[in-house]
């Protein structure tokens, strides 16, 4: 099924958004969303609905500017995230054994620009989209350049850790390049399981993992030293994007209601091989970029 015909199937915003301020359904109103339980409005731009609470903005745009910044000067944009849509098609070979083949409903949790979202909904799934980023060339309103109709695939501005959404509604949540950015990782897969139905599955691709604690702080070091001659003073540390640890997942994940498996680790010689080759150049163990597919447990 192509976007054209999905289009249809999704106009009017079929997500179950809910305010976040107390968590009442929300339903449309003019060019917005409207909690009928303290009749407060969310306005609509771009196809996003603006739904973080605005104290919460405020408190992160400084973060969230010079984030948008380091990314334009780095190139990224949605043509460029696009272009690395591999590991998302052998990614979903993995998933449709547990799901089924479709159409699954689906959430893009901190989905930038929505690339995988797109694909998606190209292939027949009805995807929406959360993040905090609103640049129009990498954030969500970016997405509109690759949709027919910006209500092919919803978007709300709002954070990972805190979904303004219903429970149980998504069959399969996907987390591309952004669950290692998150500052309450526990609290973030806690919050993705309760959006997730049961037997329902979450996704996670491009986050770096690594086998030693160390040499993801020797990463993480390193790209602050070189934020912090671009942009003085530079990032904090816990604003700066992290890793994950790979023997520290499996407990990560079941302490919050997940099953998790790890595909595409390299084989014991030839991570030896990727490991020595950095080393015998001076750098640190590099990262690897495994496929993480966990099953909501119960």
């Amino acid at each position: 099924m192509n976007e054209s015909r999905l289009t249809g199937l999704q106009a009017g915003d079929w997500v179950g958004w809910c305010c976040s301020y107390c968590a009442a359904p929300l339903r449309p109103l003019a060019a917005g969303l409207l909690c009928v339980e303290e009749q407060r409005w969310f306005a609509t731009h771009d196809g996003v609905h603006r739904l973080l609470p605005e104290e919460r903005r405020r408190e992160i745009r400084p973060f969230l500017e010079l984030y948008q910044r380091v990314r334009r000067d780095e190139g990224w944009k949605a043509e460029v995230c696009a272009a690395r849509g591999a590991p998302l098609e052998a990614s979903l070979a993995l998933v449709e054994p547990h799901l089924g083949a479709g159409p699954w409903k689906v959430l893009e949790a901190g989905g930038g620009c929505c690339w995988a979202g797109v694909r998606l909904v190209q292939r027949g799934h009805r995807v929406a989209a959360i993040d905090v980023n609103l640049d129009p060339d990498d954030g969500l309103p970016a997405a509109n350049r690759s949709l027919s109709a910006p209500d092919a695939l919803p978007r709300a501005e709002a954070e990972m850790d805190a979904l303004p959404l219903e429970a149980g509604a998504f069959d399969l949540v996907l987390a591309v390049g952004s669950l290692h950015g998150v500052p309450r990782l526990t609290r973030t897969l806690v919050e993705l399981r309760r959006v997730t139905r049961r037997g329902g599955a979450l996704l996670v691709l491009d986050s770096p993992v690594f086998r030693r604690r160390p040499d993801g702080e020797a990463m993480v070091s390193a790209r602050m030293r070189r934020h912090a001659r671009r942009y003085p003073p530079g990032l904090p540390r816990e604003s700066e994007s992290s890793y994950l640890v790979l023997g520290e997942l499996r407990e990560l994940f079941s302490s919050a209601g997940w099953r998790l498996g790890v595909h595409g680790w390299p084989a014991w010689w030839r991570e030896g091989l990727g490991d020595a080759a950095a080393l015998g150049r001076g750098r640190p163990r590099p990262a690897r970029l495994p496929i993480l597919l966990a099953l909501r447990d119960g």
